[in-house]
């Protein structure tokens, strides 16, 4: 594994360490390797890494101890296993149907976090919306920006799910983190598009802010329908400029 290109270096890092976890190199309750010392090992930068332990870290296999890492989660590893191997693999149009389920799950956690939210959950929610307003502040947005663009943006609507404190819609988000990851490649391309998110994301959080539950399911459905097109006509070119190569080659 060499070089950069977080998109492409990610999804191998998450096979890699789902192949420790599966042959019992790591057991539950162990501790997992720092970010740094990953990074090492498989010769890349520290953005894939963190993308791909948020990734864990979301969908359950790792589990975060504030001041001390990650350890590996008592959770039924292989089930999960399978889950993430399945959403790793589904094709980018399958991802269109997924926002019909998007626009229920994420609505209605959107509906219960403006009455269950914590002064827990606003700090965090807080925090991941200046991140990702601190980054568009730059001169210049890089390629690895947009990378971490697409992790704070994921980072957001997982907080927003949990701050529902409804366990069932927190299993069934984590279980769909990995084709959430696909739609993020399309929908955060561009800079408008970034900031489009970010005024997004923080109109839904001052509606949580206020315990305006209508509100905030409302702003998320509008979100997520704005989104839900952006990536139909993203997909729709990706077709079109594979159908311009095919063409060429014949």
């Amino acid at each position: 594994m060499h070089h950069e290109k977080s998109g492409s270096h990610y999804k191998d890092i998450i096979e890699h360490i789902k192949d420790l976890i599966a042959t019992g190199v790591y057991s539950a309750g162990d501790k997992f390797p720092s970010e740094r010392s990953l990074a090492e090992k498989f010769n890349v930068s520290r953005v894939p890494v963190r993308e791909a332990l948020k990734v864990l870290e979301y969908i359950g296999i790792l589990k975060n101890v504030p001041n001390d890492g990650l350890y590996v989660h008592n959770l039924d590893i292989s089930h999960i296993i399978e889950n993430l191997s399945f959403g790793l693999s589904i094709q980018s149009q399958s991802v269109l149907s997924l926002f019909e389920v998007r626009i229920s799950l994420e609505s209605t956690a959107c509906y219960y976090a403006a009455i269950r939210r914590t002064g827990e959950d606003i700090t965090q929610i807080r925090l991941t919306l200046k991140k990702m307003r601190d980054l568009l502040k730059e001169a210049k947005i890089k390629d690895a920006d947009y990378e971490m663009l697409r992790l704070y943006s994921h980072e957001f609507h997982a907080l927003l799910v949990r701050s529902a404190h409804n366990e069932i819609l927190t299993g069934i988000y984590c279980s769909l983190f990995s084709l959430l990851e696909l739609s993020k490649q399309y929908t955060i391309r561009r800079e408008f598009d970034s900031y489009d998110s970010l005024l997004a994301h923080e109109a839904i959080f001052n509606k949580i802010l206020s315990k305006d539950s209508n509100g905030a399911r409302d702003d998320m459905i509008g979100h997520l329908v704005c989104a839900r097109r952006k990536l139909e006509e993203a997909v729709l070119a990706d077709t079109e400029n594979v159908h311009d190569i095919s063409d060429t080659a014949t």
